[in-house]
């Protein structure tokens, strides 16, 4: 961990951060109000929810270097999860990924031609130690070739709800870089491109799919063929961010087109946080840039916001009651279905937490049960609504709050009759 990083650290709890530190030419376009993240992009989430608790630029699809084996390792869970692969099944390491492990430049484990090494060896040395022939070495077990697999990334982003991502290859490397697996009919210079929210939405459904992730990407260094090889996340070496906060991951990524980029996993009182720093200033191998911006993103949200709890079937402030004409009782409240939990700031309370209708009935018809689900809301503050990642719930469902039942013909004659004056 270097002094730079150390200090930073210790000046986060006070939330202080030298402006001059970063280059100028990494001046975000975000409210004054709020710190600065010196980076081409940025996207901090609730990996629950998926609520956006800070971005900026986060749409745009840039180039993301080895962050690309968070795909590759969502595919190996997926075909672990469906029994078409397995943690101990061999993998056969052809000459060309052999020479790839070998070649200057890039991170790697080396690997022997024609050697088997097992799917779990191999992904813990692309997630810890950003081995790229490992990368490339799972991916042609799963899809036998580069072009399947880059095809399998594509189709599964898509599946994801990730509509702008591009994929040439499992690790993330300049399409050229790959040697003789290098994909024919694509630029030498493509590379694989995602933008920060979708990473975010890559990163929390990974971590959803796969909980023993963070016991891997926690992990400073790895043994692999008897020699140790250490990581590359610097941010692992002082853990503790802010009081509470215990970081855990991700993954890193480098190159020219890319900058220094790296995909943060903290938790913060029993919230998982997802953090995407795409783009960051990367001087020389070990400019601690990239993670000081992450832990400055990081600080934003701890600093600033806070979590508040909706339990389940409690009524939302500005929802006011529905209507129901035909029922001995006749309006009632609506009530969340189940509890869930909401990133604010911290002037802000839970009674603040407001709600604005997106689907509700402008009467109910009687009889009807308790708990029936009637209506969805959308959650606002101060006229600031929530915002969430593609592919999240973006409303709270509401639920009847009582059984009512039908006032009999008596009444409803009654009310019908003195409508009339």
């Amino acid at each position: 961990m270097t002094i730079k990083i150390k200090w930073f650290l210790l000046v986060l709890g006070l939330f202080v951060l030298p402006v001059s530190a970063q280059s100028s030419a990494y001046a975000a376009t975000v409210s004054t109000s709020q710190p600065v993240i010196y980076a081409k992009s940025a996207i901090a989430v609730d990996a629950d929810t998926g609520q956006i608790l800070y971005e900026k630029n986060a749409h745009q699809p840039l180039a993301i270097a080895s962050i690309s084996k968070l795909m590759t390792v969502y595919i190996v869970q997926k075909q672990i999860q469906e029994g078409k692969l397995s943690w101990n099944d061999q993998v056969k390491i052809s000459p060309a990924v052999a020479k790839l492990s070998t070649a200057s430049g890039l991170t790697n484990v080396p690997l022997k031609s024609g050697k088997s090494y097992k799917v779990r060896d191999l992904l813990k040395a692309a997630l810890i130690v950003s081995a790229n022939a490992a990368a490339i070495a799972l991916g042609q077990k799963v899809s036998g070739n580069a072009q399947n697999f880059a095809d399998k990334m594509t189709k599964t982003a898509r599946g994801l709800g990730i509509k702008d991502a591009k994929f040439y290859n499992a690790a993330g490397l300049t399409n050229k870089l790959t040697g003789s697996l290098m994909l024919k009919k694509d630029s030498p210079n493509a590379e694989n491109l995602m933008s920060a929210k979708d990473i975010a939405l890559l990163a929390s459904r990974l971590e959803e799919s796969f909980p023993g992730l963070t016991k891997i990407t926690r992990q400073t260094q790895m043994n692999f063929s008897g020699n140790s090889y250490a990581g590359h996340n610097q941010l692992l070496d002082d853990r503790q961010i802010a009081k509470g906060a215990v970081v855990n991951g991700l993954k890193t990524g480098t190159s020219d087109e890319a900058g220094a980029c790296f995909a943060g996993s903290t938790t913060y009182h029993g919230r998982r946080i997802v953090t995407v720093v795409l783009g960051a200033r990367n001087n020389s191998a070990t400019d601690p840039a990239r993670f000081i911006q992450t832990a400055k993103l990081m600080g934003i949200v701890f600093h600033k916001q806070h979590p508040v709890k909706l339990a389940m079937h409690v009524h939302i402030n500005e929802l006011g009651t529905t209507k129901v004409p035909d029922g001995k009782q006749t309006k009632t409240k609506l009530v969340t279905k189940k509890t869930t939990w909401v990133w604010v700031p911290k002037s802000i309370s839970q009674k603040q937490v407001k709600g604005k209708f997106v689907k509700t009935p402008k009467k109910l018809n009687a009889p009807i049960k308790k708990n029936k689900s009637v209506a969805s809301a959308n959650l606002f503050y101060d006229h600031h609504f929530l915002k969430y990642l593609n592919t999240f719930p973006d409303q709270v469902d509401l639920v009847t709050s009582k059984t009512i039942e039908k006032a009999n013909p008596f009444v409803l004659f009654w009310r019908a009759l003195s409508r009339l004056f």
